[in-house]
């Protein structure tokens, strides 16, 4: 039946988890502690999910972290599943030679990047995969604008002062 809680051992009082969902700074870990709050006072779990703003799928999760280790483990898990993500392909060297060509202006685009990244250490990325790289890197190559060959910088510069086209 959906909503209904499987039995919890509570290691802590509802005024317990009250508090330190009151005191609590981070947003992640009070938001837990609220839906925990909300079903310790015997909120069902929809009711308790919707009113911590949660999905219901996603309290149940928390509360089987509650039961395999208590509140330790729900305030141990990170966002994502407590998922690290995939290590980088790229040794620590290597990303900071690329921050450093990168830095100097050696490449103007990603795909670049990628094609000078594979020729030299042999490591292939997709252009997402790249981009998130250099994105943490703090990194963001850009590509200048065209410019016309007739283009005169002093007649711009003339016009966005408010002079006439013909100066």
């Amino acid at each position: 039946m959906a909503g209904v809680i499987q039995r919890i051992e509570w290691q802590e009082s509802a005024e317990e988890l009250y508090e330190r969902y009151r005191t609590e700074a981070e947003v992640q870990r009070r938001k837990r502690l609220h839906a925990l709050w909300l079903v310790r006072q015997g909120s069902r779990e929809t009711e308790a999910a919707h009113q911590a703003g949660i999905g219901r799928r996603t309290l149940a999760r928390w509360l089987g972290w509650y039961r395999e280790g208590g509140l330790a483990e729900v305030l141990r898990r990170v966002p994502g599943h407590a998922a690290t993500g995939v290590e980088c392909r790229l040794s620590r060297t290597q990303l900071a030679e690329l921050y450093e060509r990168t830095s100097q202006g050696e490449f103007q685009s990603t795909p670049e990047v990628q094609a000078w990244v594979e020729e030299h250490w042999g490591v292939r990325y997709r252009y997402h995969g790249m981009y998130s790289v250099l994105a943490r890197l703090s990194i963001h190559p850009k590509v200048p604008r065209p410019q016309s060959e007739q283009a005169d910088p002093q007649k711009q510069e003339a016009w966005k002062k408010g002079g006439s086209q013909e100066s």
